[in-house]
């Protein structure tokens, strides 16, 4: 069973995740004419969540280990984020909102605020991650401040947020859809990654440790 967890962990979710995102894309075309702006809203997060996925695991990947050495980690392949810390942030979040796609109704206001601070969040984090990574690796040869995932962060998560705040403009915001909306992100970011992140970051399982480190192979200081 362990092998297997190994396995999945190390890049079968992903097909599994993309695989649920061109089912969103579906879903989002065939429903596009009866769909008011907040369900098509949350249904785009779901389906840009997969690419932005795949930007920073598949290519160029390698995402983990500018964010590894970002929490000051000495074995950036091991530790927080491992493969099954990764599988777990990153599907689990995608599972809720997939979730969250089919309850928007109930919840529109609550579902346009997720929206809104998941693509800012995913934005400044990549944008602060990808300063940090230039004045690490500029020594290296890196010249610009990107980051794995931080092109689909300003090319269609950030967005989302815009075009969310702007339909704040047209509607009432109400405090109950502001502190639900944030308790969601908080909880995504609490039980999906944080949580997560401290068992690794005891355990520091090298079972689970990254193979291929992606983009930031060509900056690594021994192959200098």
């Amino acid at each position: 069973m362990k092998a297997l967890l190994r396995k999945w962990c190390n890049g079968v979710w992903l097909y599994a995740v993309y695989g649920l995102g061109v089912v969103m894309l579906n879903v989002l075309i065939i429903n596009w004419p009866v769909w008011d702006v907040p369900q098509k809203l949350m249904c785009l997060l779901s389906i840009l969540i997969p690419l932005h996925i795949f930007e920073e695991n598949t290519y160029p990947g390698g995402f983990f280990f500018g964010n590894n050495l970002g929490f000051g980690s000495k074995e950036p392949r091991v530790y927080p984020q491992n493969m099954l810390t990764n599988m777990i942030t990153n599907l689990g979040a995608e599972l809720v909102f997939i979730f969250l796609t089919f309850s928007t109704l109930k919840i529109e206001g609550m579902c346009v605020i997720i929206v809104i601070i998941f693509g800012v969040l995913e934005t400044a984090g990549h944008t602060r991650g990808g300063i940090k990574a230039y004045r690490q690796f500029s020594k290296y040869g890196k010249k610009t401040i990107y980051d794995p995932g931080i092109v689909t962060s300003y090319v269609g998560l950030l967005e989302l947020s815009v075009y969310g705040i702007y339909w704040f403009t047209k509607h009432p915001i109400h405090p109950a859809d502001v502190l639900g909306g944030i308790g969601i992100v908080l909880s995504i970011v609490i039980i999906l990654i944080l949580v997560p992140f401290v068992f690794s970051f005891k355990a520091k399982s090298e079972f689970f440790a990254f193979e291929d480190i992606g983009y930031y192979a060509k900056y690594q200081e021994e192959n200098k």
